[in-house]
């Protein structure tokens, strides 16, 4: 009996210390230091139809920021610009990348997460899950974002995409 209950000790002791607990973390498909700056939308693609982003044209632009220093570990920070004398929201979150997508969270409580499509010094491009038509079911938005100074706007090579629409109404890309 007692050789039992050694045995029966023995083989929880060893499931109890298995390797699931301590999975390996996925490589990253992108460069995070790449992400450590402000960006600005550019553009959205939705069911295969490509929009300029609709920013309040009396306003700073609607930007996001990534953060990683001392004081600001992993700190994501966004601004909306909505009413017409340019008062702001922000919402600030961590961030944390993990394989091809960054997930969000407020405290430990997880709120959304980002599939990195491509990420360059000059061009930043994700996906989300939205429902922007307000019918239930949750649409995927590829996002185009470019480097932005809240100081001092410029765009990048002084282009935009041609022959685009303006979306029709501004699309809320709050964390819900």
């Amino acid at each position: 009996m007692i050789k039992f209950r050694f045995l029966t000790l023995l083989i929880v002791f060893f499931v109890s210390c298995s390797k699931d607990e301590n999975p390996t973390p996925e490589p990253l498909t992108f460069d995070e230091k790449l992400l450590i700056k402000a960006w600005t939308y550019d553009t959205l693609e939705i069911q295969g139809t490509k929009y300029l982003y609709d920013h309040n044209p009396d306003c700073h632009k609607d930007y996001f920021v990534y953060k990683n220093n001392k004081e600001q570990v992993y700190q994501y920070d966004e601004s909306f610009f909505k009413s017409s004398i340019c008062s702001g929201t922000h919402v600030s979150l961590t961030w944390e990348p993990k394989g091809n997508h960054i997930s969000f969270y407020f405290g430990t409580a997880k709120v959304d997460e980002y599939k990195v499509i491509s990420l360059t010094q000059n061009l930043f491009i994700f996906t989300m899950e939205r429902d922007v038509d307000n019918d239930g079911k949750k649409e995927s938005v590829t996002i185009t974002a470019i480097p932005y100074d809240t100081f001092n706007p410029i765009e990048i090579n002084g282009k935009r995409i041609q022959n685009l629409k303006t979306f029709p109404s501004k699309l809320q890309l709050e964390i819900r």
